[in-house]
């Protein structure tokens, strides 16, 4: 069977009702303006006794950003950081996610949690674009501001090659 790729709004989705399986949101629907409404449609494409599979972040985000964050604070802590997107602020919680997936017409949903070490390749810290690049906490500062970042996680590795970082998922998984 051919398979296809579309871009499409997905809070608006050009597809039809009760057609999948299963329809998946890894680390999407938490950045949508409306996510509520992103939860909505998920369910509305899949059909009944298929699952809605959403996985969003415990806490401010991915492990590169959550170092950001910990850095940025303790260097600058008179500046404000990047704001949390409000569906990862709703939905971190897992009895508050389990119901936002009731609300959003699923059921019996099952939330696991999930941690990860990452393990930071000091030597990444050469190109910090590719680490942090996407971050408002990152863009947001200047040049000398950036070098006081970076030197901050290579003392935080203190020498090692490597600096283990944790950051945690959520992945609700619930039946339509």
């Amino acid at each position: 069977m051919p398979q296809e790729a579309r871009v499409m709004d997905g809070q608006a989705l050009d597809l039809p009702d009760a057609h999948f399986d299963a329809v998946f949101s890894i680390f999407g629907v938490i950045m949508f303006p409306d996510w509520r409404k992103g939860l909505a449609e998920m369910r509305r494409v899949t059909r009944p006794g298929g699952h809605g599979v959403v996985a969003t972040w415990r806490k401010r985000g991915a492990a590169t950003f959550l170092l950001l964050g910990e850095v940025r604070q303790k260097l600058f802590p008179d500046r404000p950081g990047m704001a949390t997107p409000e569906a990862v602020q709703a939905l971190s919680d897992p009895d508050d996610f389990a119901q936002a997936l009731v609300t959003g017409g699923y059921r019996n949903p099952r939330i696991d949690v999930v941690t990860h070490d990452f393990l930071l390749d000091v030597a990444a810290l050469d190109a910090p674009d590719t680490l942090f690049g996407m971050s408002p906490d990152w863009t947001s500062l200047d040049d000398i501001e950036k070098a006081a970042v970076i030197a901050e996680v290579r003392a935080r590795a203190d020498g090692r090659p490597v600096l283990p970082i944790s950051s945690t998922a959520l992945i609700g998984v619930a039946e339509r």
